[in-house]
């Protein structure tokens, strides 16, 4: 009988931790598919959006959570998109005429374009503001410049950040810029970068 036993617990010795590997196998699976959706989750709320123009002219991406802002024709950037939360959170892109050559590399180096933009665009005499360049690099996109600028803008009642791209096609200046305060830039500041480098000008 204690043959018998013995043999039987033998036989029924593997068992055990073949059951053990089965179920820590799918305990493992589990946490893998519970960290895939905690991923997915987070992804999904730092997602950005497509933003398109109707002609085919230009696209860019823009953080979720901003709408599109109606300024009617002629009046200011040509589009306007503003965080439904922070609402002094937002991303533009204007465009204006360019006679100075073909391409936004005929005007200067990044830093040299970088400077004209803070003193032209971003703080213009007389405005009250100052801009701070920050970085500037180009980066290009099927083989056209594009230069990605950074500043810190005293704006006198509150400091901001913002990630400024610029690029020239057919004799317009394009300007994209995502502003946001300076104390949301580190919430921000990986999405922003993003923005700037997703403008695409047919």
């Amino acid at each position: 009988m204690s043959a018998a036993r013995g043999g039987h617990s033998a036989r029924l010795g593997p068992r055990p931790t073949s059951a053990t590997s089965l179920w820590l196998s799918r305990a493992l699976l589990l946490l893998c598919v519970c960290l895939s959706l905690v991923v997915c989750a987070c992804s999904a709320g730092s997602n950005l959006r497509a933003y398109r123009d109707p002609s085919g002219a230009f696209a860019f991406a823009y953080p979720n959570g901003m709408v599109a802002v109606n300024l009617g024709p002629g009046k200011g950037p040509v589009v306007l998109l503003r965080d439904l939360v922070y609402e002094t959170e937002n991303v533009s892109l204007m465009i204006a005429p360019f006679d100075k050559g073909e391409t936004i590399a005929d005007l200067g180096s990044p830093a040299e374009v970088g400077q004209l933009v803070a003193e032209k665009i971003i703080a213009p005499e007389g405005s009250g503001r100052s801009a701070k360049l920050l970085a500037a690099e180009a980066f290009e996109r099927q083989e056209h410049p594009y230069y990605l600028l950074e500043y810190q803008t005293d704006m006198g009642s509150q400091l901001r950040h913002e990630v400024v791209t610029v690029t020239v096609r057919h004799h317009r200046l394009y300007t994209l810029t995502a502003s946001t305060q300076e104390s949301r830039w580190p919430q921000v500041q990986a999405a922003f970068r993003n923005v700037g480098r997703s403008l695409n000008v047919s």
